[in-house]
């Protein structure tokens, strides 16, 4: 990884300083990696991260998948807030902008784009532009505090030159019911996934998957992926176990795909309702599975049947995508701009509110069906190829990179 005094220089191309927030498993990292992979060709680009939390594992494999990217890790650049440090992050972000001299600054996620672009506007960066993976207007945080970040985004995007929504809705959200910024300003440009690495291998993926946790061949394997934390409302997940073990359906077991502060609180609860769950590769034939992170999604997503999505708030969740570019019908709740990502009783079922027993309603459909499940899961693949190919996400960015690098010639 690049230091500060040794950047690779392009005269030829235009240099581009992308920020994210954590290196780390997830949707935010995948996508920005490939990103920057693809778009390396035109561009030089130097990606700036934050150092991970204890909870979460590093993606270095993803530099295996995407060589050759230019990366400097900034150790003060962390989730938590910390006023010291996070001033720490800003100069260290700012040196950088003074070195690398680049002509667009691409902020990724909440932190790096209150940070990245503070920099960039203080260092003269031409070209400022953030991505919403998500946002943290509500859900996250107490109802005071989601209202000073709100502020702090209007303030944000009257120096930045665009913003990119990854889904209809939040795009509509921004503009209208959150008001961030002009509509001119906000872009749309969907999530794009290399589907051919999701597809190789199908047979050998699925069969590996379910050796490891000892599924049986008319076992339904029912999964939840995604860090353990509030937000993403695992204790719904629990609880629609709960109720389809108590109606007797024996065949059926919950992967907990993911790690975080609250799986033990999980698992706690588990006990107390005196429910087996096993952790690693002795399953005891237990109904609940922890996995932890697993760097390789593919197996995941081709060893499960039905992927379950339960969270109180989202931007655009690539499980969501993936899982469908793996053939699998989804069950999700109708938030943020879950609903822009599949298509609704095609290739799965969407769920306004939180009440156990919808979600109940359409996995009984999935799990009683396997005709239906076949059906969805044929849906699913061709909706999310056709919608979310990794070659237009590139186009469009790189339209719009140069775009405004033309209007700086001007």
């Amino acid at each position: 990884m690049a230091g500060v005094n040794d950047f690779r220089y392009n005269n030829y191309k235009p240099r581009i300083v992308i920020i994210l927030n954590r290196l780390v498993i997830g949707g935010p990292s995948a996508d920005t990696i490939s990103l920057a992979f693809y778009l390396q060709k035109k561009f030089e680009i130097l990606i700036l991260f934050g150092e991970k939390e204890s909870d979460e594992i590093q993606a270095d494999f993803l530099l295996k998948k995407y060589p050759n990217l230019q990366l400097k890790k900034i150790k003060y650049l962390r989730r938590s807030i910390n006023p010291l440090v996070d001033i720490a992050a800003f100069f260290s972000i700012l040196s950088i902008f003074y070195s690398f001299k680049p002509t667009i600054v691409h902020t990724h996620g909440s932190k790096s784009g209150f940070l990245g672009r503070f920099a960039a506007w203080l260092s003269s960066v031409p070209v400022i532009i953030h991505t919403f993976h998500g946002h943290l207007f509500h859900a996250y945080f107490h109802e005071s505090i989601s209202k000073i970040i709100l502020f702090s985004e209007k303030l944000l995007a009257k120096i930045t030159t665009s913003i990119i929504t990854l889904s209809e809705q939040q795009q509509f959200d921004l503009i209208y019911k959150y008001k961030i910024a002009d509509k001119n300003k906000i872009i749309l440009i969907p999530l794009g996934v290399d589907e051919n690495l999701l597809q190789e291998n199908i047979s050998l993926h699925r069969n590996n998957f379910r050796e490891k946790y000892a599924l049986r061949k008319n076992d339904i394997a029912i999964g939840i992926i995604g860090r353990i934390v509030p937000i993403k409302n695992h204790q719904l997940f629990i609880k629609i176990a709960e109720e389809l073990l108590s109606n007797g359906i024996e065949n059926i077991f919950f992967f907990i795909v993911g790690d975080g502060n609250g799986k033990v609180e999980l698992q706690n609860y588990l006990l107390s309702k005196h429910l087996s769950y096993a952790e690693g590769l002795n399953t005891n034939n237990s109904k609940f599975i922890f996995t932890s992170w697993i760097e390789n999604m593919a197996t995941v997503y081709h060893g499960l049947d039905i992927v379950l999505l339960t969270s109180l708030n989202e931007g655009t969740p690539l499980s969501i995508i993936e899982s469908q570019i793996c053939g699998k019908p989804v069950v999700a709740a109708n938030v943020g701009g879950v609903k822009d990502t599949f298509n609704p009783n095609k290739s799965g079922f969407l769920i306004d509110g939180f009440e156990s027993a919808k979600y109940i309603e359409a996995l009984m459909l999935l799990i009683n069906n396997e005709a239906l499940r076949k059906e969805m899961s044929n849906h699913a693949t061709e909706f999310s190829i056709v919608n979310y190919k990794k070659e237009n996400e590139v186009t469009a960015t790189a339209k719009l990179y140069q775009y405004h690098l033309s209007s700086q010639l001007i």
